[in-house]
């Protein structure tokens, strides 16, 4: 039988050097790899009622221009997607006059931290067809892969069996309106407003109080709402597109995305979003690098449907507030973060 040779002292001394060396590289490079893959991780401050944002504090959110000008938001998805709205994306509009702006902060100052991408594809849903319909959702390919740091991440996908519960505190955000045209005023940060989200049962009870035959108030399988029934606080014609993020276990989940609603802030009109996870097979489909993740049912969802019996008594009065009748109104352009309006 062969004898092994020993290894003496200095050799022993050296060779626990290279390893501790490569301990210590290894798991650089495994930090590195982490925060390359890992999805919905962000510093967070917690959000009381609508505010400004801080740098970092939603690094998938982006700003999505057309012809210089902000017109919907968007949510980092990986190095190379973002999702958004179909009604963003109307078809008389040029691809070439899109640009995706990522780790921005304030829209009047163009950080070095930030990225800017043109827009090699948009993929929008065939079954989308107005405001209010199915299908509100788009896959934008950029045209190049970003770098992933502090103030760019994606946020986690929800699989298709993703089931968020009712009452869940969850985040809205985006550039826009503080009010109906009112505008957000330089240099426009960031905006946060944390929403509870709301069941398509009730919220089709709620739409359905003092509702006008010739609107369109059916919120459908692929739509979640989330908002106040007495309204005040709300996105505000903005920043469709946008992302409604959820916590989850220590992640943030793509919830939602602003899609529409009645007016801003109205009682019983909560805002309406794009159910993400409806569409977690026709985004694998067209991207197959995008996996859905499987989101951990941390609670069960309870019935909320008092929050609709409890109003219908003011079915039948005026609401306050409003500037003329309720409209439709597509939350695109921007969002903006309603605070109660006191006084009127």
């Amino acid at each position: 039988m062969a004898q092994r040779a020993g290894l003496g002292p200095r050799r022993l001394e050296a060779v626990a050097i290279l390893l501790l060396l490569g301990a210590f590289r290894s798991g650089l490079g495994a930090e590195g790899a982490e925060a390359e893959a890992l999805c919905g991780v962000a510093s967070q401050a917690r959000v009381t009622g609508g505010s400004s944002a801080v740098p970092g504090q939603w690094p998938w959110q982006v700003s999505i221009v057309y012809d210089g000008t902000h017109v919907c938001g968007g949510s980092l998805v990986s190095k190379k997607w973002v999702l958004s709205a179909a009604h963003c994306f109307p078809r008389e509009h040029h691809k070439d006059m899109y640009e995706v702006r990522l780790g921005a902060h304030q829209l009047d100052s163009f950080v070095p931290k930030a990225e800017a991408r043109s827009v090699a594809q948009v993929l929008v849903h065939i079954s989308y067809q107005q405001e209010g319909s199915q299908g509100d959702i788009a896959l934008l390919q950029l045209s190049n892969p970003v770098t992933f740091s502090r103030y760019i991440r994606p946020i986690c996908l929800p699989a298709a069996n993703a089931s968020f519960p009712n009452g869940l505190q969850c985040t809205v955000t985006g550039w826009g309106h503080v009010a109906p045209s009112v505008s957000l005023q330089a240099p426009r940060p960031l905006q946060q407003l944390e929403v509870p989200l709301i069941s398509r049962e009730t919220c089709n009870c709620l739409y359905n109080i003092d509702a006008k035959p010739s609107e369109p108030h059916s919120i459908q399988q692929d739509m979640v709402c989330a908002g106040y029934v007495k309204g005040g606080k709300d996105a505000c014609q903005g920043d469709s597109g946008g992302p409604l993020s959820c916590p989850v276990g220590g992640l943030w989940y793509l919830a939602g995305i602003v899609s529409w609603g009645d007016a801003c802030g109205a009682p019983n009109r909560p805002g309406v979003y794009t159910l993400t996870s409806s569409y977690a097979s026709w985004i694998h489909y067209h991207v197959a690098e995008l996996e859905p993740r499987v989101v951990p049912q941390t609670q069960e969802s309870q019935p909320d449907i008092h929050l609709c019996r409890s109003h219908l008594a003011l079915s039948s009065a005026p609401a306050r507030g409003l500037l003329g009748p309720i409209l439709l109104l597509p939350l695109a352009l921007t969002l903006g973060l309603l605070h109660a309006w006191r006084g009127l």
